[in-house]
């Protein structure tokens, strides 16, 4: 029977998605069975199916609906042992990727049922033009005075990297 995995993640911009497609291709080039969904659109999760959560973190905390999924899959995550990847820093500095993975950690200690197999945090990207933000946060983006419509354009995403691990998970 060919292996299965689920790429299950949220992406607010676009820059998660990219990685979870990355992967996707990259395991389909080892011969596993993909399937890469934003987490909404996950109905099931079946016994037999290995799963790849991929997140970001948006000032601190991962977005809620992260924790709709686990909270949802609770059995199913419960009995099996996730790969999670998580998209932290957009800029290249070793304290902030240690910072960023305390944080992802700190976050997956609140859902004690997800037992991960691995954790990575890996680069991330900021365009302000491509920020899907919810209310309130979308209008604060609109205000004149606000420091993030200024914030420079950053992709510091490892793709090299990236594919690696994918590939090292199939």
């Amino acid at each position: 029977m060919q292996a299965e995995v689920l790429i299950a993640y949220v992406s607010r911009s676009g820059s998660t998605e990219d990685v979870a497609e990355a992967m996707g291709l990259a395991m389909e080039e080892a011969d596993v069975k993909v399937n890469v969904k934003p987490m909404e659109n996950v109905e099931s999760i079946a016994d037999e199916t290995s799963v790849v959560i991929g997140t970001a973190l948006y000032a601190g905390h991962f977005p809620r609906e992260f924790r709709r999924f686990v909270e949802r899959f609770r059995r199913e995550l419960g009995n099996m042992h996730p790969r999670i990847f998580v998209l932290g820093p957009t800029e290249n500095e070793p304290k902030q990727f240690a910072a960023a993975e305390e944080q992802a950690r700190k976050e997956l200690s609140k859902y004690p049922w997800v037992r991960a197999a691995d954790v990575r945090v890996v680069g991330g990207s900021f365009d302000p033009k491509r920020l899907k933000l919810p209310f309130p946060f979308n209008l604060a983006m609109k205000l004149p005075g606000n420091p993030m419509r200024k914030a420079p354009v950053s992709d510091i995403r490892d793709w090299d990297f990236i594919r690696r691990w994918a590939g090292a998970i199939a």
